[in-house]
């Protein structure tokens, strides 16, 4: 698989990620160790790279790649995790019952579970509530390190706040995180984002990739050397097969993973042979 290499001994991007935030959820009925032997199939097939989020599955997403991720994993794997959204209290509170809500949750169907979990989420991208965040990240991850820390589809106003990057440069420099990133949903957040001088990762969607391409802005991440995550890409290329789509995305010269986001064991295998068969 291609590969792009980080500092540090062993540490590189897989052009495959996992997707991680169905892990957990309450619309998915695995157990953990159904998600265990999930994790371990991607990275035994050569994915290095998982995405999640301290707000997926309640917080369980980011448990789970803690409990999987010891050892020489650990010292291969490439973590990003998110930060700036909140579960309601409802939500928090219904987490310990969820062995007993998935069974009648999985009957309403994964677009209804979907929609009533983007009701319940709001925000808060201050210093204080991210510099909290980054803690607790590293805890339910296990590690006292995160390999990119990413503000989770923010709002312009949240990216031009200086006190909050200030803190997040503190904590790049004590140690606890690696790499600095911004999920952008729209190419307005990404072009405030480029104002940010110390950015080391975007995570841009399908839509925002085509947009860009062969733009300034495509000249000025490449020459920044900016790590590029793709992400919803089969939902922006409806019309194609699944492993087209993920092929056309890691064909993007900017693109150093594509991030499938997956809890079945037969799409994993056909998202890495899609790219391996590709870049041979």
């Amino acid at each position: 698989m291609k590969r792009t290499f980080l500092p540090g001994p062993d540490k590189y991007l897989s052009i495959i990620g996992l997707g991680c935030s169905r892990i957990g959820s309450f619309s998915n009925s695995h157990s953990s160790s159904e998600t265990q032997r999930l994790l371990a199939a991607a990275f035994d097939s050569g994915v290095t790279v998982f995405d999640t989020a301290d707000v997926y599955g309640q917080g369980d997403s980011e448990r789970e790649l803690g409990r999987f991720l010891t050892g020489d994993r650990a010292n291969k794997a490439f973590v990003v995790t998110k930060g700036g959204k909140l579960f309601s209290r409802k939500m928090r509170f219904l987490r310990p019952f969820k062995p007993l809500l998935r069974p009648l949750l999985s009957k309403r169907g994964g677009a209804a579970v979907a929609a009533r979990r983007t009701e319940e989420i709001s925000e808060d991208f201050s210093p204080r509530h991210i510099a909290g965040a980054v803690e607790g990240s590293m805890r339910r991850l296990r590690t006292d390190r995160i390999d990119s820390y990413i503000l989770h589809s923010p709002p312009v106003a949240a990216i031009n706040h200086p006190a909050l990057w200030e803190t997040l440069s503190r904590l790049k420099e004590s140690g606890k995180i690696a790499t600095l990133g911004i999920s952008c949903d729209t190419i307005d957040v990404l072009i405030e984002a480029l104002k940010v001088p110390n950015i080391d990762l975007l995570e841009l969607p399908y839509d925002v990739l085509t947009a860009i391409h062969n733009s300034p802005r495509a000249n000025e991440i490449a020459q920044r050397k900016i790590i590029v995550l793709a992400r919803e890409i089969i939902r922006f290329q409806p019309d194609i097969a699944p492993a087209a789509a993920i092929s056309n995305a890691a064909r993007m010269p900017l693109v150093s993973t594509v991030i499938v986001g997956t809890t079945k064991m037969h799409n994993l295998r056909s998202a890495v042979a899609a790219v391996s068969a590709e870049l041979r």
